[in-house]
């Protein structure tokens, strides 16, 4: 039983915790690389506008920097190297992390996170009369949502956490990233459902719900498919 645990001991220390370590220190690059792979591989249509709608957060983050610098001086200072984004090597690859910018507030690295996790859990509470539909069925549809707002509130407060412990940002320079940023998550939600239709967000991959007025009353069909 001792040496159980002491593999358990050692599996916690030599592996899941420096990987969780470094995931979290690699953030945002490692979400923005994980995605595109995926969407390249699955040849995902709403992954693809994922990974476009993280290209937005950086344009976004660019042109918010450069108001803030216009009232103070907002450039970044030199950062630990548990603060410094991109993915491990010899040449510091950095995708997402160096096109968020170089301006102190807010945080890329907080706003990044921030406006990915609101932008997905608008997705989710937008299908959210298709999830009502299927739970009829399979109850466990109904918890869908709950367990998305949950568990994306508890990975965001953990970053924050991270973020703040390690002395990356203050904790009013991360609330405000993190306020900034799921606003600018819900606009870019917003302009792809007006500019894609709802399809390109449909991450769950459910199928589509039709609304038509069947003896005055609302009947709810699945939309058919071109």
């Amino acid at each position: 039983m001792s040496s159980y645990f002491k593999m358990l001991k050692s599996l916690k220390n030599d592996v899941v915790y420096p990987a969780t370590k470094e995931l979290i220190r690699s953030t945002p690059d490692s979400v923005f690389l994980g995605t595109a792979i995926l969407a390249l591989i699955t040849r995902s249509f709403p992954l693809g506008i994922l990974v476009l709608a993280f290209a937005e957060f950086g344009m976004f983050h660019r042109l918010l920097g450069r108001f803030v610098s216009t009232f103070q001086p907002n450039v970044k200072g030199p950062m630990s190297d548990m603060c410094t984004p991109g993915i491990p090597s010899p040449y510091n690859i950095s995708f997402i992390g160096t096109f968020l910018g170089e301006t102190a507030f807010p945080s890329g690295a907080v706003f990044f996170v921030s406006a990915a996790i609101a932008y997905i859990l608008a997705s989710t509470i937008n299908f959210r009369s298709e999830l009502k539909e299927l739970a009829k069925e399979e109850p466990e549809w109904n918890t869908r949502i709950p367990l998305s707002v949950t568990f994306s509130s508890l990975l965001f407060i953990f970053f924050i956490v991270y973020r703040v412990a390690y002395e990356c940002e203050t904790v009013f320079g991360a609330l405000g990233s993190a306020v900034f940023g799921g606003t600018v998550g819900i606009l870019v939600y917003t302009i792809h459902v007006y500019l894609f239709g709802r399809d390109a967000v449909n991450f769950l991959g459910l199928p589509l719900l039709a609304d038509r007025a069947a003896n005055g009353r609302p009947l709810y069909v699945c939309a058919k498919q071109d």
